[in-house]
């Protein structure tokens, strides 16, 4: 037997089991470590880890992708590749960027330009996989350009109005503190790590 037997991942139920698996593991070993270490070491700790996964994932749809963007007629599967790439190396991006702020922050640094392009990309991603309909077995997605342009729309109105209200959320913020600040009350690093 083998351990994808015992484990029961050669089930129908594939997907579940390996979310399962997945999650089982994180929060063990998160939960286990985070019991002794500061938040912002685990913090550093998981970012790291994300972008490890994130570099995997790049260099595995690497080739797909730059095929997918050479090719002068494309598949619809060829836009969910692409998006799957852009969407992973926007995620990559914005965790070396909180990488290098937590292990130096600054002020110029928190508000750099280089931000906003990393996180876009995560916007060209949604369009190429919305923009693919029934790339996957004719079904999935769904055609529903409709519901992305009723997202953009969304976000441009809220982006006009917080930036004509610049609300003061510090005070709803800091209410959660008890909730989601530190659950094993380990301290924190000295200030000038924290990010």
């Amino acid at each position: 037997m083998s351990w994808a037997q015992a484990l029961g991942l050669n089930r129908p139920d594939r997907i579940r089991q390996t979310i399962l698996l997945c999650v089982a593991a994180l929060f063990l070993g998160y939960q286990g470590i985070n019991a002794f270490v500061p938040n912002a070491d685990m913090i550093l700790a998981t970012r790291v880890l994300a972008a490890g996964f994130y570099m995997a994932l790049l260099y595995v749809y690497g080739s797909d992708a730059w095929l997918a963007l050479k090719t002068a007629t494309p598949k619809r599967s060829d836009f969910l590749v692409v998006g799957i790439w852009i969407g992973f190396a926007s995620h990559f991006w914005q965790d070396v960027y909180s990488i290098v702020y937590r292990l130096a922050p600054s002020e110029w640094l928190l508000n750099a330009e280089i931000i906003s392009p990393g996180v876009l990309l995560s916007a060209i991603a949604v369009v190429l996989h919305v923009s693919a309909p029934g790339a996957v077995d004719g079904t999935v997605p769904r055609r529903n350009r409709i519901a992305l342009g009723a997202g953009v729309g969304f976000a441009m109105l809220l982006v006009g109005l917080l930036l004509v209200t610049r609300p003061d959320i510090r005070p709803f913020v800091d209410g959660l503190r008890p909730w989601i600040g530190d659950f094993w009350h380990t301290g924190g690093l000295p200030q000038s790590i924290h990010g």
